[in-house]
């Protein structure tokens, strides 16, 4: 990890690559007003929590950086390097450490459900079981991430940072509308277009086919927006003009 301070070295490498800010603005849709505040430093000017992450993932990606790296950079600067972050992170792992379990010991209990069912019932019913679920819509759930909705050639990934009543609507259908608890993920496809609805524009970190979006709406307000493939930036690497 570098020891120089987090925004210095942000701003080095930037421009070790000939890159303006108002490039990397176009790349990855953070506004030049963040990007600033990232390398400058003024994380009191940031939406904070999963955005800023999220924030610098991108940045890393279009400068070609390692984005895991960028990122425990990042928190140990955010937190004047005092050691709260290796206290939170652990904290974190074991708060989330629970649904984790659960998910486990459901898997369990489901393999063990089949194993018995074959072994009692034959083949027979196993083959209609997978058959009736291959062809049941619905979501697949794995741990706290769930995806739903027909397949497509948009992907949208919803992190939920804090609690927040989520609607999304998939090409004119909804999709999901329901409550999201702080850590929820989830995934959706569609052809064309999505629109969300959050009751906390702050509270969603979206990404489109990999892509970080820019929040919806200022914290703590509900917020609404659509995305298509035009929402998209050209890969990294492409022209920025």
């Amino acid at each position: 990890m570098s020891s120089t301070p987090f925004g210095e070295h942000l701003k080095r490498e930037r421009e070790m690559r000939g890159v303006s800010l108002e490039e990397v603005a176009a790349a990855t849709r953070i506004s030049t007003r963040f990007l600033e505040a990232i390398e400058h430093e003024r994380w009191e000017e940031l939406p904070g929590g999963a955005f800023n992450r999220g924030f610098i993932r991108s940045i890393a990606r279009y400068l070609g950086l390692d984005e895991d790296d960028l990122v425990a950079e990042y928190a140990v600067e955010a937190r004047g390097g005092n050691g709260h972050h290796t206290v939170e992170s652990s904290l974190g792992m074991r708060r989330n450490w629970r649904p984790m379990a659960t998910a486990i010991l459901v898997i369990a209990l489901i393999v063990a459900g089949g194993l018995y069912t074959y072994h009692r019932y034959g083949s027979g019913v196993l083959s209609k079981l997978h058959k009736s679920t291959a062809t049941s819509p619905g979501a697949v759930k794995s741990g706290n991430v769930v995806q739903s909705g027909p397949t497509g050639n948009l992907t949208l990934k919803i992190e939920a940072s804090k609690g927040a009543h989520v609607t999304v609507v998939a090409d004119g259908k909804t999709v999901f509308d329901g409550p999201l608890s702080e850590n929820d993920i989830r995934l959706f496809q569609t052809a064309s277009t999505f629109q969300v609805t959050s009751s906390d524009a702050s509270a969603l970190l979206l990404e489109l086919n990999g892509q970080i979006m820019p929040p919806i709406g200022a914290a703590g307000k509900p917020g609404t927006v659509t995305f298509s493939r035009n929402n998209l930036n050209p890969a990294p690497g492409g022209s920025s003009h």
